[in-house]
């Protein structure tokens, strides 16, 4: 079971979740708060930089006589989290809708037996909305006595505006987002308008239908025949700040620069931006680690 995710970019993705979790952590040491880790798409726990498979973690397993470093597989993001061991997270909730992938994951219960591991084989949208609300409702907001950092790293355009906004409305989530640019440029066609399917999906992913005046510009043009109307969207860069103004309005502190990722021949594949529904101190220290982090990867 494989499916097509990676590239060096990879490697500066999880360096730098790895780094920002275990910064995050320590920071938590000082005070009692329970820590969640939950994974969205999680896939299986493995990364093969180099074909950019995504392996199932049970063939890579030592016993089996797989030498992963030559093999250039990396730990994907739910082991680097299973692994920050100076303040571990006290749950782990990893979900992933293939059910062949949450079958792979299930074996991480027993790996780590001494780790607090959920996993979920569901619509990542529907369970991140349901659990941030039951949170919500259980603890108010911000929760009380407990914290999360969520991890959406969607294969395209999964992710959907309503449930980026309900993580926003817990005031007790550090959220970390791999905005798909390159697949939504696919649908933003450079000289007209997209078709009805694609309006209704780039709708939920923005959360409205303003990205239709942000992203494209009408104009007429005089021809033998009259006026014609000319369609043209904006540059990537803009429908990157297009998302990032839609974070700034929902989260009180939203990392001011995201990472670019680019593919070996250089074309734009994903931003990845940080935002943290936290209030006061705590967003402000949790933007400072992120945009460090952002800026040194």
């Amino acid at each position: 079971m494989t499916n097509e995710f990676g590239g060096d970019w990879t490697r500066r993705k999880l360096g730098i979740l790895e780094s920002y979790l275990d910064r995050y952590t320590t920071v938590m040491k000082g005070n009692s708060f329970h820590l969640w880790y939950v994974d969205a798409f999680a896939g299986t726990g493995y990364v093969n930089v180099d074909s950019g498979q995504v392996f199932q973690g049970s063939l890579l397993s030592s016993e089996d006589g797989w030498d992963i470093e030559a093999a250039n597989v990396l730990k994907g993001s739910v082991r680097r989290a299973i692994d920050v061991d100076d303040r571990p997270f006290d749950e782990f909730i990893f979900v992933d809708l293939n059910f062949g992938y949450a079958e792979e994951l299930s074996k991480l219960r027993y790996e780590f037996r001494d780790r607090d591991i959920r996993i979920v084989s569901d619509d990542a949208n529907r369970f991140l909305q349901d659990w941030c609300l039951s949170q919500s409702r259980r603890l108010r907001t911000p929760w009380r006595g407990e914290r999360s950092v969520i991890f959406l790293d969607p294969f395209a355009t999964e992710v959907d505006w309503q449930t980026v906004q309900t993580i926003s409305e817990t005031q007790s989530v550090d959220l970390w987002i791999l905005f798909p640019l390159s697949a939504l440029t696919r649908m933003l066609p450079s000289e007209r308008e997209p078709d009805d399917t694609n309006v209704s999906h780039l709708d939920r992913v923005f959360g409205g239908s303003e990205w239709q005046n942000a992203l494209y510009n009408v104009t007429s043009q005089p021809t033998l025949f009259g006026e014609e109307e000319q369609v043209v969207r904006a540059h990537q860069q803009a429908i990157v700040d297009l998302y990032l103004d839609k974070l700034r309005g929902s989260f009180p502190a939203v990392a001011a620069n995201p990472k670019w990722f680019r593919n070996s021949r250089n074309s734009l594949l994903f931003a990845f931006m940080f935002a943290s529904a936290n209030p006061g101190r705590g967003g402000r220290i949790a933007i400072d680690i992120a945009d460090h982090l952002l800026s040194r990867w």
